[in-house]
This record gives structure tokens, sequence and C-alpha cells, in this order.
């Protein structure tokens, strides 16, 4: 078995036909060669450096277990980013929309003093508005995300995704027609202007 100091001369595809076969010193060398890179890629979705370590090692224990299925992975880099994103997003999806939408969303109707009809009414609402934001086109819901739940700017979004601030106006604001279309439907709901 190598060692690591030689281990740190070799490429990608050389460690990763070292981690198929069960080295768990070149998944190491793998590890710190691309941690910090997608730490940093993780927080431009999540903010949070806590959960990007989080996600990062989650990752890395993902490829640990599903090594025998790497020999197909023709960029390693590619590979781990497009994980990296993956998940990022997946946590996003998990967050607590109803919550987070607070600040965005104005729900009015009947005032009930009845909480727990009020929790039954909320977790509808948050159900109803997952699925609508799932049924989006994925640039639109991508957008939306960023900017309904991460709480970005037009501009921020439009630097982080490397599209124009238009293209990115555009997008939020037929994915945000969509859904004000069918939450309409199922009672009096208003979405508070985003400032850019």
């Amino acid at each position: 078995m190598p060692y690591i100091n030689e281990l740190s001369e070799k490429q990608d595809r050389e460690l990763v036909e070292l981690l198929i076969g069960g080295s768990q010193a070149a998944l190491g060398e793998l590890y710190t060669r691309y941690r910090k890179q997608l730490v940093y890629f993780c927080k431009q979705y999540l903010k949070n450096e806590a959960e990007s370590e989080d996600i990062v090692q989650n990752i890395f224990l993902k490829l640990w277990e599903t090594r025998h299925s790497l020999g197909t992975v023709s960029s390693f880099s590619g590979f781990v980013k497009t994980m990296a994103q993956n998940q990022a997003t997946d946590k996003l999806r998990h967050i607590d929309v109803h919550s987070r939408f607070a600040g965005n969303i104005l729900m009015s109707g009947t005032d009930s003093t009845n909480e727990t009809e009020e929790s039954i009414i909320d977790n509808d609402y948050t159900e109803l508005l997952n699925k609508l934001i799932e049924s989006l086109p994925p640039r639109q819901k991508e957008i939306f995300r960023f900017s309904r739940i991460e709480g970005l700017t037009y501009r921020e979004i439009s630097e982080l995704l490397q599209i124009s601030d238009s293209a990115v106006q555009k997008h939020a604001s037929l994915a945000l027609h969509k859904i004000e279309e069918v939450l309409r439907q199922h009672a009096d709901v208003h979405f508070s202007n985003r400032k850019k």
C-alpha cells in the first residue's frame, strides 16, 4: 500500500482506483485535496460553515460506502461538486418552509383561536407550497429557493449562478406567478414584493 506522501503526488484517477480497491489512505488524500473547496462551495448555498462541513463529511462517507461504483466516474472533481450541490439543495429543501417564508408570505383569512386548527392549516400550506416549488422547472425552482428561502437579492443570485439580473428576475417572476396562481385557489394568499 502506498504511503501518504506518495499519494499526494498521484492524480485523482489513480486515487479513485486505489479507493475502489479499499484504500482508506486514498480517501483521506482526496478529502484533504477537496475539503476546503467543497465547504466553500456549499457555503454559497447554505451560508453556514458547520452545515457545509457536515455535508462534505457525508459526501466522503458516501464515497467510501459506494466506492465499488466509482469506476465510471470520469472527473472526480466534477463528481464531488455535483454531490455537494445536490446535498446542499436537499438541505435547503428540508428547511422549515413556513418559518422561512414568514417574512415574505402573508397568509390571511379567518382568524382562529384554536391553535390545533391553525397548526393543521399551516402544515397543509407548507405541504402544498413544497409540492408547488418541486413542480417548478429546475432554474425557476433554484432561483425561487435562493430568493424566497435564502433571502438573496437578485444581484446576489445573478453573481452566484453567473446569469444576468434580468434573467434572474424573469425566472423569479414566472415562479412566483405560478405559485400564487395555485395558492389563490386555496386561500387568500399574498406574496410581498421582492426588493432588488
